[in-house]
């Protein structure tokens, strides 16, 4: 892994500076397939990657008709974390939604990930991952000692005697550490003078692509949304080799493309009508396989591409979602199944979740964070300019509403980081 994660970032670099042909940029494209394993992996996914699905998808009808974006992974990393504390009825409805049959699989929860994760927050990624419990010397020291490192989560006291002050708390710290991208994650009726626990996460991604879109290229094109009006958009634009699937079953279209950091791609879902993505959805909650065969038969496609522009922003309260999962003893304030948390004889008798806060915001481009100049030669680019009417190329052009996943890849394992709807720039 190690060894991957040096190699392709040197071969991308040699290739940006050498501007070698498309013959070796599609090289190096199958060989990232073959290395990651990407979407066409037919590896069985975790059992949680399911759930998780379900839970994504349920936020997401929540929202309808809205742009969204949200991610269940960051929710997954404390929830193993109080799995290797809760006892009884709490740990069982933990490991069964997580999909553990043990402690010891939970421990490798986010330790396998880290790796891929600390490459994405060089750049791409912005994270904040908290668990706020309230000021006492009642909390065991060790389960909050290197809770980053294990569980990708940062423990933290904070006076909920105070909620206001908490709150505010909170909400500074969140909008610092996020460059002020991300704001007012925790409302007043979050927090009171009972409160004993609550989980928030933040998270600001602006994608890079692994070979970056030509600002020159961008252009305006019709854009139909779901109420059939049409609006003219600016869309970035490229021609090159895309992972690439017409489901005819499902009557949709579905491409994938690799992102600039490790291992990571976002893939399109688009139905082929404007009016048809509330239905696919349905589906694909009733049944989370529902793509597993087309993205099967994907295939390294040469395409001229059509993409809008993203930036969306979601807020969501995951508790009644994760309660309607089963998980209901841990938010429970007379007796959660957390009591290990605490130490013996501690003043506090109980100590429970209350709430589970989220805020996401992608961004997406032509450049990403790339900062230096990545204007294709002039020749190539008079060349791409060609390709225009009359030189047999197919199109993909996401000028309807469509469904979105951005997802890391760990050998045959495709995790799920961030799912989202994109219904239009005039309903974000």
């Amino acid at each position: 892994m190690k060894f991957t994660a040096v190699l392709l970032p040197l071969l991308y670099n040699c290739i940006n500076s050498c501007k070698m042909v498309n013959a070796i940029l599609s090289i190096i494209l199958i060989w990232n397939a073959i290395q990651f394993g990407l979407v066409c992996s037919d590896a069985k996914l975790p059992t949680f990657d399911s759930i998780r699905n379900r839970l994504a998808l349920d936020a997401l009808k929540a929202k309808s008709g809205q742009n969204a974006v949200v991610s269940t992974l960051f929710v997954k990393f404390p929830l193993c974390k109080l799995a290797t504390v809760a006892v009884g009825e709490a740990k069982q409805e933990l490991l069964s939604v997580l999909g553990y049959k043990s402690d010891g699989s939970i421990k490798t929860c986010y330790t396998e990930m880290k790796e891929v994760f600390d490459f994405l927050k060089q750049a791409d990624l912005t994270l904040v991952n908290k668990m706020y419990v309230n000021y006492t010397n009642d909390i065991k020291p060790d389960f909050i000692t290197n809770s980053s490192l294990l569980y990708g989560v940062q423990v933290e006291k904070v006076g909920f005697n105070y909620p206001s002050a908490a709150q505010s708390f909170i909400n500074r710290w969140i909008e610092t550490a996020t460059y002020k991208r991300i704001k007012d994650v925790v409302d007043k009726k979050d927090i009171d003078k009972n409160t004993t626990m609550i989980l928030v996460n933040a998270a600001h991604f602006k994608l890079s692509w692994e070979f970056p879109f030509d600002q020159r290229m961008t252009v305006n094109k019709k854009f139909t949304q779901y109420n059939k009006k049409k609006i003219t958009i600016p869309m970035i634009s490229k021609v090159d080799q895309f992972l690439y699937g017409d489901d005819e079953a499902n009557d949709l279209r579905m491409l994938t493309y690799y992102l600039g950091a490790w291992g990571t791609a976002i893939t399109y879902v688009m139905p082929n009508s404007a009016q048809d993505l509330p239905g696919f959805l349905d589906k694909l909650q009733k049944k989370p396989d529902l793509l597993a065969p087309s993205k099967k038969l994907m295939q390294w496609t040469r395409l001229k591409v059509f993409l809008p522009r993203l930036k969306i922003k979601s807020h969501v309260d995951w508790t009644e979602f994760l309660k309607l999962l089963g998980l209901k003893k841990i938010f429970n304030n007379a007796s959660s199944g957390l009591e290990e948390i605490l130490q013996k004889n501690s003043k506090t008798k109980n100590i429970w979740l209350s709430k589970v806060k989220q805020k996401v915001f992608v961004e997406m481009d032509e450049m990403g964070v790339a900062r230096h100049d990545r204007h294709l030669p002039d020749q190539e680019y008079m060349q791409r300019i060609m390709m225009g009417p009359g030189i047999n190329i197919l199109e993909f052009a996401a000028d309807r509403p469509f469904y979105f996943v951005i997802s890391i890849s760990l050998g045959s394992t495709s995790h799920d980081v961030f799912n989202g709807v994109y219904y239009g720039p005039e309903l974000n």
